[in-house]
């Protein structure tokens, strides 16, 4: 397994870098990365935890220490939670190294060394890694900001996106699908896309032709029409393989 910051670093890269290429292929990255978010809760939790213990700040170590100690127990309580989401990370990852850095983050490696290292051998260095961190939340004030465009600025938009938009609780069977598309190689995804269009379209078409009601008629046309235009992104499928399911 590899170590969580290099999940991390690299989707901030990812959005990061594709924030400055392309803003339409930012929003792609945005969607895809909240899409395997809303698949696992752990993902979630340990992104922001990650995030949150690099950029917060303390007025005193003592308070730091507290923090901390909360935030690294539950992150070691819940570490075996990402087993189920890293495949589809890597894919993620796999499919845009052109905008993939694994920077190397001196707090992440310091937060996985604790979570997921610590043993008898090493308890020096954990209790020194704790002590950094610590020092580092309650003196962030002394600290200068070198690059440009920093990751967390986008680590933070996302969390606020995926807590607003991905909330609601999944099904399995919900949990499923997302995770068997986000993993669609672009042939499949062509093949399976055109296959729910066809069904959604076909559905519509049925009921347009049963309904007796002006109002839900026209309702119905407009989604129809949508639906033509949509063209074959692991986003558009998903919206429609939920529509078809809605309206079973």
């Amino acid at each position: 397994m590899k170590n969580f910051s290099h999940y991390k670093t690299s989707l901030d890269s990812i959005l990061e870098n594709s924030f400055k290429k392309d803003k339409i292929l930012f929003k792609n990255n945005l969607s895809v990365i909240m899409g395997a978010m809303k698949f696992s809760q752990p993902l979630r939790e340990f992104f922001t935890l990650y995030n949150e213990i690099e950029s917060k700040e303390f007025s005193s170590k003592d308070e730091s220490k507290s923090y901390l100690t909360e935030a690294l127990n539950f992150l070691k309580e819940n570490k075996s939670g990402l087993n189920k989401v890293l495949p589809i990370l890597d894919k993620i990852i796999d499919d845009r190294k052109e905008l993939c850095e694994d920077i190397d983050n001196n707090v992440y490696k310091k937060i996985d060394n604790i979570v997921f290292n610590t043993n008898i051998k090493n308890l020096q260095t954990i209790a020194e890694d704790k002590n950094y961190l610590c020092e580092n939340m309650s003196n962030r004030k002394t600290k200068k900001i070198t690059r440009v465009t920093n990751p967390k600025i986008l680590s933070k938009v996302l969390s606020k996106h995926y807590k607003e938009a991905y909330e609601g609780t999944l099904s399995e069977s919900q949990k499923n699908i997302l995770k068997n598309t986000l993993l669609m190689t672009e042939d499949t995804l062509n093949k399976e896309f055109k296959n729910i269009k066809d069904i959604a379209i076909n559905t519509l078409n049925n009921l347009i032709s049963e309904s007796k009601e002006d109002e839900l008629s026209i309702k119905l046309v407009e989604v129809k029409n949508e639906i033509l235009t949509l063209n074959p992104t692991k986003k558009s499928y998903i919206k429609v393989r939920g529509l078809v399911e809605d309206l079973k």
